[in-house]
């Protein structure tokens, strides 16, 4: 007589499997929940690091940084008013990033920077003296949330229809931009149809006489710096996108428009000016056509709805499953973009 040997039966088997689907199913919410929260505090921590950076800044200069370097007086073929044409004005475009750097313990990438050319400089020279700098990628700038991401000098060159070289590196990209207001990237001086006196005063932008930038102090925080957001999230946009460049201040690249409400593509300027100015509302009605998305400047191609990938002379690759829908804005004064962040919660 053979002796028999004690196992699972097949129903016990799938039961403990039905079991153990189910603990997992269980577990792994709470594991995603917690490697987010993780996440999101390490996006918390590097806006704490970026503040504090800025009051350093405020402190050691006596206002906050600028929101561009425009040009250098003495420098040779640059002009000295705020530069509307990009890619080729011979200006220098030097965001108000590069002069935090030192702020936040990139001391050394600060000194390899050529102060003097900037960003695009003379004759775009500036992509080529510059790219060590504008390649390297800054830990405290990129949020674990998000897609880490470069922009291709590539992409920029066919949209520029070869102005810009094809260079063969790409620019790193980052996770946080600076307040500029409630308007546009013009913020009613260089706009064609917003005007000064819908703009509310934000802690970066340009002086109201079109030729500068302005420079604001904490003390000028009328509700104080507890009531004033600086900085916020930005998302980083695919390499054909500027979105989260930010080597450049441009709307979604390194500045956001309190337009939107956070994650939001409602636009709030008309809500606010059909409650505060109606008849402004009314001058402005033909221009908000396309204010269902973020507005991103075109090189020389027409407002229209975007694309992906971009349509010709587009910066904007629009992917509204990812958070990143967007419109072609014709004029670059008048781009503008919302604050945005892929953590569950909202924006930090």
């Amino acid at each position: 007589m053979s002796k028999r040997h004690s196992g699972f039966t097949l129903i016990e088997l799938l039961v403990v499997i039905a079991i153990i689907a189910v603990l997992i199913g269980l577990i792994l919410p709470a594991v995603q929940a917690a490697r987010e929260a993780a996440r999101r505090a390490q996006c918390t921590n590097n806006l704490k690091q970026l503040g504090l950076a800025i009051a350093n800044y405020e402190s050691a200069n006596d206002c906050l940084p600028i929101a561009v370097v425009y040009a250098v007086n003495g420098v040779s073929g640059m002009p000295g008013a705020i530069c509307t044409s990009p890619f080729g004005a011979n200006c220098q475009n030097t965001p108000w990033f590069v002069l935090m750097l030192p702020y936040l313990e990139q001391a050394p990438l600060f000194n390899s920077f050529n102060a003097s050319i900037g960003i695009e400089g003379p004759a775009l020279i500036g992509y080529v003296i510059n790219s060590t700098v504008m390649t390297s990628r800054i830990a405290s700038f990129q949020c674990p949330s998000d897609n880490i991401q470069s922009f291709s000098f590539a992409a920029l060159s066919k949209a520029t229809g070869g102005s810009v070289p094809a260079y063969p590196w790409m620019t790193s990209k980052g996770n946080y931009g600076v307040n500029w207001g409630n308007l546009d990237f013009g913020q009613g001086v260089l706009s064609p149809v917003l005007t000064r006196n819908l703009f509310v005063q934000s802690p970066f932008g340009i002086a109201t006489t079109g030729l500068s930038p302005i420079t604001i102090r904490y003390a000028s925080f009328t509700d104080g710096t507890s009531n004033t957001h600086v900085a916020a999230e930005l998302l980083q946009g695919a390499a054909d996108d500027l979105r989260g460049t930010i080597w450049d201040c441009h709307a979604g690249a390194g500045s956001y428009m309190t337009r939107f409400a956070p994650n939001g593509y409602q636009d709030l300027l008309p809500i606010w000016l059909s409650l505060s100015n109606p008849g402004a509302l009314a001058g402005i009605s033909g221009a908000l056509a396309l204010d269902n998305y973020d507005n991103i400047g075109t090189v020389g191609g027409p407002s229209r709805p975007g694309s992906s990938p971009p349509n010709p002379g587009s910066l904007c690759d629009s992917q509204p499953a990812q958070m990143l829908g967007c419109n072609d804005q014709a004029n670059d004064s008048g781009s503008y973009a919302g604050t945005r962040s892929r953590h569950p919660g909202g924006v930090e």
